[in-house]
C-alpha cells in the first residue's frame, strides 16, 4: 500500500515536471484519445486494459467481457491509429509509460 502510494507520487512528480518543462507528453497514447474523443471510440481503454494484462489478448478480452475476437479489432486499428507497434517491446513499455504518467495529470489528455 505505502508503495502503491510511493510510485503514485513519483510517476506525478514526473507529470508534473514534464509539464513544466513545457515536455507534454504527445506520443501514441494522445493521438489514440484524441482519435477516441473525434469519433466516439474506446480505442485507449482496450490497449490499457491489454497492456495491463500484459499483452494477454484472452486476459483482456475476459476482462472486458466480449469474445477475444472483438478485443484484436480495436488492438489492430488502435496501433493503426496511434502508429503504434504492440510487437515491439520498448512501443509497449513507452505506451505504458504515456498511460501512467497522463492518468495522473487529466489536463494533458485535454487538448
Amino acid at each position: 500500500m505505502v508503495a502503491d502510494v510511493q510510485i503514485d507520487a513519483l510517476f506525478l512528480e514526473i507529470s508534473d515536471q514534464l509539464h513544466n518543462e513545457g515536455g507534454l507528453l504527445d506520443g501514441p497514447i494522445a493521438r489514440l484519445r484524441h482519435h477516441d474523443r473525434e469519433h466516439g471510440t474506446t480505442m485507449a481503454a482496450t490497449v490499457a486494459l491489454w497492456l495491463d494484462q500484459l499483452g494477454n489478448t484472452l486476459n483482456a478480452s475476459a476482462a472486458m467481457d466480449v469474445h477475444p475476437n472483438t478485443c484484436r479489432y480495436p488492438l489492430r486499428r488502435a496501433a493503426e491509429v496511434a502508429q503504434l507497434n504492440l510487437n515491439d517491446p520498448n512501443e509497449r513499455f513507452a505506451a505504458m509509460l504515456e498511460f501512467r504518467l497522463t492518468r495522473q495529470r487529466p489536463s494533458a489528455e485535454s487538448g
